[in-house]
């Protein structure tokens, strides 16, 4: 019925995130300086744009001076983010 699973096995699964866990914001908070990710708006399911994860994180994190630019493609496919500092 249930599977002991070892530290290895767990740090496998895919697990899905929620909240200031997921996978866009971890990403985002992971970026070095420099750094930059492409977001496509099939892979986006809220209705605010990703800008707002961004100066959320730029809030939140103001002591660490964190700052990314975040603009939408021109082609209106998505958004590039890239930490500036």
């Amino acid at each position: 019925m249930f599977k002991k699973l070892t530290d290895e096995e767990f740090d496998q699964l895919p697990i899905k995130g929620w909240g200031r866990s997921s996978p866009t914001y971890n990403a985002i908070i992971s970026l070095k300086i420099g750094e930059g990710i492409m977001i496509l708006k099939s892979q986006w399911r809220r209705k605010k744009p990703p800008s707002s994860v961004c100066r959320a994180i730029e809030k939140k994190f103001s002591a660490h001076k964190l700052k990314y630019k975040c603009v939408a493609l021109a082609d209106n496919s998505g958004w590039a983010i890239k930490r500036s500092t």
